[in-house]
């Protein structure tokens, strides 16, 4: 089945939901992750934290937010909006945002056939240079 010219690109993070950020955080530190808090513009009290592992670039996520009270994990693809067209067209697929445009970022987010929560953002192509 052609996918569009579009690809999984790589894992970005994977966000829980965690109802105790400090609990949590102490935990996976001491099973040998890096911890870095995140507080946001309106709170500066910390509501989540990222968390390194020790090789890579993909990143656990904790938020303390009880209304997301799922796993979700985001995926970069090459083409937002070709995938956004494929995907829609199988029925068990369902949108629970079309892409957008967020915190300079193109994403979409997607519950797809198993139930399983996706967050699609966009990373350009590499360009062409003419050196």
């Amino acid at each position: 089945m052609p996918q569009d010219d579009f690809k999984f690109h790589r894992l970005s993070h994977v966000k829980l939901y965690v109802p105790d950020l400090q609990a949590a955080v102490a935990y996976y530190q001491e099973a040998g992750l890096r911890a870095e808090m995140v507080a946001s513009p309106d709170d500066p009290a910390p509501q989540r934290a990222r968390l390194f592992f020790p090789e890579g670039e993909a990143y656990l996520e904790l938020h303390t937010d009880a209304r997301q009270q799922f796993t979700d994990v985001q995926v970069s693809v090459t083409r937002l909006d070709q995938a956004y067209r494929f995907l829609s067209r199988q029925p068990t697929v369902m949108w629970l945002e079309p892409p957008h445009d967020a915190g300079g970022k193109r994403r979409a987010t997607v519950r797809g056939p198993d139930g399983n929560v996706l967050i699609l953002t966009e990373d350009p192509l590499p360009s062409l240079r003419d050196d």
